[in-house]
């Protein structure tokens, strides 16, 4: 298949809408393999125990609680609220014309993407992306009928596979889908011992600009991870950091270097010592800094 014709607007959607019918998947599976994916994994009308997680469970049975008699969910009775914390993993997104636009956009989903997405359309997102949004959200609009999709997205997003569940919700008189909510959660078991690790940490591609911060690293740099990604590390943290060689190469010879920094800290300077090793993520190197303060 032709990358050019696959990448362009409206080519994709088709395509895509044409692929989700059953028996014809193949083109689907083309675009996401082009760009180093596997194929999405789309299941309609999803049992219970195809959700897996237990957040996606409680997102169903609560939405449940919002339907009327004929099972449909109206727009206007929906508050993403209602979820208590499973909000920071909801979006709610409105049909405007061709365009999907997301009305909320969950603070967990932001942190994990870098980019906070409320207000926007799906349009701002990678072509083949943005074409298998719109043709998913197109054909459940249509079918008035619930998804379930585990798709990965460009191996620059650090996040192995994101795992969504697409509710349609309806106008009042129940007849057209004017909205859906979708709880979307990450994957990634890198990423999550990461998260636990008590010194700050950076993931840096190889362009050393930053795609993921640990908690620790968020909270000492005081950084808001729904505005961090693609930022240059120095931005970040004012700490410049001397990279000569490329994440590939010191994978490769299983190199790591060690650095003493400068920082300062509420007017005081301290010593940082800087771990930077590399690792893959979906066939990627990508470097991994690790950050300790060691006092004056």
């Amino acid at each position: 298949m032709n990358t050019e014709t696959t990448d362009t607007g409206e080519n994709v959607v088709e395509l895509i809408t044409e692929s989700l019918m059953p028996g014809h998947r193949d083109a689907l599976r083309r675009i996401f393999n082009s760009h180093g994916a596997r194929s999405p994994m789309i299941i309609w009308s999803p049992q219970n125990e195809e959700m897996q997680s237990a957040q996606m469970r409680r997102f169903a049975a609560i939405c449940e609680e919002f339907a009327d008699a004929e099972g449909r969910i109206k727009a206007s009775a929906f508050d993403p609220q209602a979820f208590n914390s499973l909000a920071n993993w909801i979006m709610v997104v409105a049909i405007e014309g061709d365009e999907y636009r997301y009305l909320h956009y969950g603070r967990g989903i932001a942190d994990f993407y870098g980019r906070d997405m409320t207000g926007e359309t799906t349009e701002g997102f990678t072509s083949h992306i943005a074409g298998f949004f719109k043709a998913l959200y197109r054909a459940a609009a249509e079918r008035h009928e619930w998804v379930l999709s585990e798709h990965e997205p460009p191996a620059r997003v650090f996040v192995r596979s994101w795992r969504r569940l697409i509710v349609p919700l309806s106008s009042d008189d129940g007849e057209e889908v004017t909205q859906f909510a979708v709880i979307n959660l990450p994957e990634n078991e890198l990423r999550a011992g990461l998260e636990l690790m008590v010194d700050p940490v950076f993931v840096l591609d190889a362009e050393q600009t930053v795609q993921y911060a640990n908690r620790s690293a968020r909270r000492m740099f005081g950084i808001d991870a729904s505005n961090m990604v693609d930022s240059a590390l120095k931005d970040l943290t004012t700490i410049d950091l001397d990279l000569p060689r490329s994440p590939g190469d010191m994978l490769a010879h299983e190199i790591t270097e060690d650095s003493v920094q400068l920082y300062l800290r509420d007017d005081v300077a301290e010593r940082l010592v800087t771990t930077v090793s590399a690792a893959e993520h979906r066939g990627t190197a990508f470097y991994i800094v690790v950050m300790r303060l060691i006092g004056t």
